[in-house]
């Protein structure tokens, strides 16, 4: 009851913010950029630099409570020490004039994983294994300060636009991580991630047995969901997705997409192995075993694979079109408009290989299998429209009568 009322008498004192609302005279709110399990993040602006930043306010029924309070501390520290290019940056930490907590880190213009992902549609398997890459190092980073994150996810993995490319990998949200340095800090009888996710030591409960390895299991499972199109685990409730999770081992991404083969399979079934033990000595054990198993299906003859299934960055919210139609509707303009051009064999293949590269709804795929479909396609245009050309300027054949 103590901290009911002294969130009620915090959010009576106006500790809520708002748009426009400053804190410490520092970052003035501009608009709310999402809700998290303990804190709302928001967009806000230095008003001495005028430059943007993202600011993570506890929230206010949390504010009174001494281990929210804690956690939300931890989380300060554990991302501070944390000094790596895949995690996500904090630039300031303290309390807003009412009493309540607040970090301020980077703002990171992009989107989450699971926002570039469309359900029943994978990744193309060297975008995807280039992401689970990145986490990996993000992980190891973590791994080496003694913290685990426990909460991996798409929702908690950003990709943004750098040096050209758009999926550079941010890793966010160790609010509920664990900190050697911080024991106790998490309640080890709770059960905390997310069940499509975890590690089946979290969903047992297991406390002091969770270790690095539960992260293992975890960017097992995003990499099982971006190489499928599918999450390894799926229930009604949650009891049923804790028992899958524990119990049941997911069917091997190959039955799911057919390209993969038997190594990947292998691969990703030893990372997500029930018992911590018969899983890689660390994470980017796991990603570079993922790396070569990849190479060798990208070189070997296969089903044609598919490619990435959405522009992963500033794509908007509408239905996805089926894979190459804008491609060749494209290509079909681009014909007619040239095919009489002396020059037509090379403008149709230059607009063919354009055509993949920018105008598919496959944007990300520019991988060695998306160069060779460009090519071929490309072929097959400008030999069509050879042979219109020689059709049209051969004598016909006289008629017998």
């Amino acid at each position: 009851m103590t901290q009911n009322r002294g969130a009620e008498a915090i959010r009576d004192a106006g500790a809520i913010p708002g748009i426009g609302t400053t804190l410490r005279g520092t970052y003035r709110l501009v608009r709310p950029l999402a809700e998290g399990g303990c804190g709302d993040v928001w967009v806000a602006a230095h008003t001495r630099l005028g430059s943007e930043v993202a600011v993570k306010i506890l929230h206010a029924s949390l504010a009174t409570g001494a281990e929210a309070l804690e956690l939300f501390r931890q989380e300060a520290d554990i991302m501070s020490a944390l000094r790596h290019p895949h995690v996500v940056q904090i630039l300031d930490f303290n309390v807003t004039e009412n009493g309540v907590p607040f970090l301020v880190m980077e703002l990171l213009e992009g989107r989450s994983l699971s926002q570039g992902m469309v359900p029943g549609q994978p990744f193309d398997p060297v975008t995807a294994v280039h992401i689970v890459d990145q986490i990996a190092q993000a992980l190891e980073a973590a791994h080496a300060h003694g913290i685990v994150h426990l909460d991996l996810k798409p929702d908690n993995v950003i990709l943004v636009a750098i040096d050209g490319r758009d999926d550079f990998v941010k890793v966010i949200d160790f609010g509920i991580s664990r900190a050697r340095w911080r024991a106790g800090v998490v309640d080890d009888a709770v059960v905390t991630g997310t069940p499509e996710f975890m590690a089946p030591e979290q969903a047992r409960g297991e406390g002091e047995e969770i270790d690095y390895r539960a992260d293992q299991f975890s960017l097992g499972a995003v990499a099982y969901t971006l190489l499928t199109g599918r999450e390894p685990f799926k229930g009604p409730d949650l009891a049923t997705l804790l028992h899958q999770v524990i119990y049941k081992t997911p069917e091997p991404p190959s039955e799911l997409a057919p390209w993969l083969g038997p190594e990947v399979d292998a691969v990703i079934e030893r990372a997500m192995s029930k018992q911590a033990a018969d899983r890689y000595p660390g994470v980017r054990d796991f990603s570079e075993a993922l790396r070569v198993a990849i190479e060798r299906i990208a070189v070997a003859p296969q089903v044609e694979r598919p490619a990435t299934p959405v522009p992963l960055l500033f794509a908007p919210d509408l239905p996805v079109p089926a894979p190459g139609r804008e491609t060749r509707r494209f290509i079909r303009r681009a014909s007619r408009r040239i095919r009489t051009s002396r020059s037509g064999p090379v403008l149709l293949a230059l607009a063919a290989a354009a055509a993949f590269a920018w105008f598919s709804p496959a944007t990300r795929d520019t991988t060695r299998a998306a160069w060779l479909r460009a090519r071929g396609e490309a072929r097959r245009v400008v030999e069509s429209a050879a042979s219109g050309r020689e059709a049209a300027s051969s004598p016909a054949a006289p008629s017998s009568r």
